[in-house]
Formats: C-alpha cells, sequence, structure tokens
C-alpha cells in the first residue's frame, strides 16, 4: 500500500524534481491549496450560529488557520478558499492573507447546501490556468506529514489521502467516508455507506482540473453532489491512487465532541 509500484512511473528524477519546484514556489509556478470552507457546520451550534465554522477557534486561533498553517509549512503560499454561509466573515479575517504572509484567493458559493463537490467546482475559473492544485476541508485538522506524503507523487497521478488505521477518539465509522483500497494501491471505491472499505479518507486530495468536467456532468443529475460521488465516478474509467497516510494526526472536527477533542490536543 505504501510503495509504489516500479512501473507506470512517468517521469525521470530530473522531471519530478522540476515538478516539485514548479510545486512549491520555483521558477515555473506556484502550486495553490484550495480549502473548501462553505458549509454550515449545524452540528457546531450553537458556535456556528453567528460565524462559520471556518473561524471556530482552537488554542486562540480559528480552525482554518491552523490548516493553512499546516500548507505553509511544507511551502505552500497561495489559496484557493471557497467560503459560503457567514463567507465575509472569513474574507475579513483572512484578507489578502498578508498577515499569514500567504496569497488568499475568494471563491463564493452561494449554493453550499448542494454539497461540497460545488463548492470545488466554485474555484474552476481562479484554477482555469493550473494542471494540479490540492485540495483540503476547512474543518480538517492535519499534519503536515500528510500533505508532504501527498506531495511526494505530484508528477504522478490524482490521489485521495487515506488512514487504514485510524485511531483517535473521536473517530466516530458512521460518520466517516470509507475506501476500498486494492491490493495494488489504487481506490476502487468510496462513499459513507459503501459495505466494503478498509480506509477512511481524511479529505486531503492531489487532483487535476479534469475533476471540474465531472463535477459539471454530475451536477445535473445529483443534488448534493459530494466530492465522493466525483471520485467514484472518475474511477469507472481512470486510477486514482491511495495514499496511505496511517499514523498520521488528523481531525475532522464536525462535532462538539470533536472540537472538545482537539481543543485539549492543542492545548498540550
Amino acid at each position: 500500500m505504501t510503495t509504489l509500484p516500479e512501473n507506470g512511473l512517468r517521469s525521470s528524477f530530473k522531471e519530478k524534481e522540476s515538478v516539485k519546484r514548479k510545486a512549491l514556489g520555483g521558477k515555473e509556478g506556484t502550486l495553490k491549496a484550495v480549502i473548501l470552507a462553505a458549509g454550515r457546520g449545524e452540528r457546531l451550534l450553537p458556535y456556528t450560529k453567528e460565524y462559520p465554522k471556518p473561524l471556530t477557534l482552537i488554542s486562540d486561533r480559528p480552525i482554518l488557520e491552523h490548516v493553512i498553517c499546516s500548507f505553509k509549512q511544507v511551502g505552500i503560499r497561495e489559496f484557493i478558499i471557497v467560503t459560503g454561509y457567514l463567507g465575509y466573515a472569513i474574507q475579513r479575517y483572512f484578507g489578502d492573507g498578508s498577515r499569514l504572509k500567504v496569497t488568499i484567493h475568494y471563491a463564493q458559493n452561494p449554493s453550499y447546501h448542494r454539497g461540497n463537490a460545488t463548492s470545488l467546482a466554485a474555484a474552476q475559473d481562479l484554477l482555469r490556468n493550473d494542471e494540479i492544485f490540492i485540495l483540503s476541508m476547512a474543518d480538517h485538522l492535519m499534519s503536515r506529514y500528510m500533505i508532504e506524503r501527498a506531495l511526494k507523487y505530484i508528477d504522478w497521478q490524482p490521489l485521495v489521502c487515506v488512514d487504514l488505521k485510524p485511531l483517535f477518539p473521536s473517530f466516530k465509522v458512521e460518520d466517516a467516508t470509507k475506501v476500498l483500497v486494492g491490493s495494488d494501491g489504487y481506490v476502487e471505491d468510496i462513499g459513507k455507506t459503501i459495505p466494503n472499505w478498509n480506509g477512511v479518507d481524511t479529505g486531503l486530495f492531489l487532483l487535476n482540473n479534469s475533476i471540474f468536467k465531472v463535477i459539471n456532468q454530475l451536477e445535473k443529475m445529483m443534488n448534493p453532489l459530494t466530492l465522493s460521488c466525483c471520485i467514484k465516478q472518475i474511477i469507472k474509467s481512470h486510477r486514482i491512487w491511495a495514499c496511505d497516510v496511517s499514523g498520521s494526526f488528523w481531525l475532522d472536527i464536525d462535532t462538539l465532541d470533536d472540537l472538545a477533542f482537539a481543543r485539549e490536543r492543542y492545548s498540550l
């Protein structure tokens, strides 16, 4: 699972280094991180009644700031934040990103209730010149290791970071997006209700802009439309690598229990 097959790697070592320079701010360009921050966050009420979930504080900083700083630690400096519910508050707090020494662009998704895939679609115009990008959720805390792990395969093909051994106290099977990973390391199925699975989607993806074609096709037929539905459609004809990040810290802050656990951990 953790070892890349020798066959199928498309780039030489020099080509890999070129792509990594491109990703992390070399002369060829920069890799953008897209962060979805549009949702209502109803399970964090009453916190989300007056301000959006990504601004909920953990150790005196908003959840979203922790996410941005994790990317910054690995050299990513340019972000697209997709907002929806109370999005003006997020934009007012972070501004252009200069306070954090990053660059932030914003996309709006007024139809955020239609699913997180529609939020990603809202960023399409801002990614029209980008072949690849990294995608995360505004309410998923993660270690830099997870991002570094994904970036190792940046020249290879789209991937989803998968935890094969989720251990954190607040992890709840019923809330998780499950992933079935084949013996060859590729995603065979994904979804909250799939019958067979051996891993959990951590909410971190490395994608190319072909995802938008899939979203545009499916949103005419499905409401709400989730990223899992789009990945499920893609793997019918293409392969998506399951990047094993087992053992690294990550936390999806869905509930008040999740928030309490995160606050306890970050207070240590």
